[in-house]
């Protein structure tokens, strides 16, 4: 069953530079039109392979459709349509989240600790009460 090599077309796209809701929407497409154009063969009365074959020659060659999105510079992703915008914004990103750093390598320390933390206040904050209960009233 012959099918359009939508894998290596998407490599392409994204190697190239291509927003990948871009990339997923253009493939979806050319899938959704290559099922059309099969079930358009069908309705001709040829048979399922036959009517894939001719789908895909009517389709046209992945090379050039990569070629197409290629001159569209539209639907390239922002960083590389303003690469020196993306040379500033990328390494401050970075950096902006370098103090997270430590805080999602030891999350599962830090939430033990604050939790045994809320704890030991609880108990405290209860003991104390209880010491304040029985002084007032005792």
């Amino acid at each position: 069953m012959p099918r359009p090599d939508l894998a290596a077309l998407e490599q392409d796209l994204l190697r190239f530079g291509m927003a990948a809701r871009q990339v997923r929407r253009t493939l979806g497409e050319l899938d959704a039109h290559f099922d059309d154009l099969v079930e358009d063969a069908l309705t001709t009365g040829l048979d399922r392979e036959l009517a894939e074959w001719q789908a895909l020659e009517r389709l046209g060659a992945m090379q050039d459709i990569a070629t197409a999105a290629r001159t569209r510079l539209e639907l390239r992703d922002w960083a590389h349509r303003f690469p020196y915008v993306a040379l500033v914004v990328y390494p401050l990103g970075c950096l902006a989240a370098l103090p997270a750093a430590p805080v999602i390598a030891y999350a599962g320390d830090l939430a033990r600790w604050t939790a045994c933390i809320l704890l030991g206040g609880f108990v405290t904050a209860a003991m104390l009460l209880l010491l304040q209960l029985t002084i007032t009233l005792g």
